[in-house]
């Protein structure tokens, strides 16, 4: 089924998913709303990078960096964050691309999907011929970044000696809208586009979502995807105590807790209070239920522990997701978050 309607084009990009090893643990409380997964008090996500590739045109992006390796490197309003949220890398984004084979020299620009502590990472080890590409706002609000401005969450040497380009989705995106989301045609052939999902900070397609959801309860079940009667097979494993059948799960028992008439709605929303701009976050996770359900896309958000035993990582391309059946495999895998005995 395809929900969303994008630019038909044969030009493409090859994608890579880069796993930085970095489980993010706090509590899901702090995101999720309403707290069906108060039983769960640890988000344990990863914090995932993306390697973007036209081959035809010999260019590399970046798209978010991750953590820091050197925790301590981040400005100090930042580490407060620590307080709730865990983390502990073993590699830097630049790393993992160096001992798959990519020269940093050939990155174009690595792109902040927003500039949250998990997403940032070390721009500054990239050469200065690689820009840092930020969204609308930015450089009205986070400059000067940390030690010229103290209360700041980024850092003066994240773009120092590089162009730091701010997009301007009025300007360059040219009238194109994707799924109800002003898009920029980043390489001007149909192949990768930035798309403006405000409020956090045929063909195939990987959508990057970045922070718009950090549980997929957040957009799923939904009235395109609707909770199905049961599931096979069960996320909880072959012989779990709510199979019905063997390695069968029915999904009768997740409504107990979300209430009945549910099955076509998310069972969880975004806290009031987390993102800056709660009303527009939630808009833009509405829109992200009809990517969601489109079978030419595979959405992929930045903290989405489902996925990691589904996926293949860099140095392998993901572009096989829809042969591998990836989307099928990993899209009720977090129904077991909200099992309860």
């Amino acid at each position: 089924m395809s929900v969303v309607e994008i630019p038909r084009s044969k030009n493409f990009v090859k994608v890579s998913i880069i796993d930085t090893g970095a489980r993010i643990k706090g509590p899901m409380s702090m995101l999720i709303d309403p707290p069906i997964l108060e039983h769960n008090t640890n988000f344990s996500g990863p914090a995932l990078s993306f390697l973007i590739e036209h081959e035809r045109l010999g260019r590399r992006l970046v798209y978010d960096l991750g953590t820091r390796k050197d925790v301590s490197g981040y400005a100090p309003l930042v580490l407060k964050y620590r307080e709730a949220f865990s983390f502990h890398p073993t590699k830097d984004v630049h790393e993992y691309l160096q001992d798959g084979g990519a020269d940093l020299s050939s990155i174009e620009a690595v792109i902040w999907s927003h500039h949250h502590i998990d997403h940032v990472g070390d721009p500054s080890v990239f050469p200065a011929t690689t820009d840092l590409i930020v969204g609308p706002g930015f450089k009205e609000t986070e400059l000067p970044g940390y030690p010229e401005n103290e209360d700041a969450k980024i850092l003066v040497s994240d773009y120092t000696g590089r162009h730091l380009r701010q997009l301007d989705f009025d300007a360059e995106s040219l009238g194109l809208v994707i799924g109800g989301f002003g898009a920029i045609d980043y390489f001007g052939d149909g192949s990768f586009y930035l798309l403006a999902t405000p409020g956090v900070e045929p063909p195939r397609f990987t959508f990057m979502g970045g922070d718009v959801g950090h549980h997929a309860s957040q957009w799923r079940p939904n009235q395109f995807v609707p909770l199905p009667k049961e599931v096979l097979p069960s996320p909880f494993g072959i012989e779990h105590i709510f199979n019905i059948r063997r390695n069968v799960c029915p999904c009768a028992h997740f409504l107990e807790h979300v209430g009945h008439g549910a099955e076509v709605e998310p069972f969880c929303g975004i806290r009031d209070g987390h993102p800056y701009q709660v009303d527009m976050a939630r808009e833009a996770l509405k829109c992200i239920e009809a990517f969601d359900a489109d079978e030419n896309i595979m959405v992929i958000m930045a903290h989405d522990w489902t996925l990691l035993g589904v996926m293949e990582f860099w140095p392998k391309p993901a572009n096989g997701w829809h042969e591998k059946e990836w989307k099928q495999k990993g899209r009720w895998e977090f129904l077991k978050d909200l099992g309860k005995d």
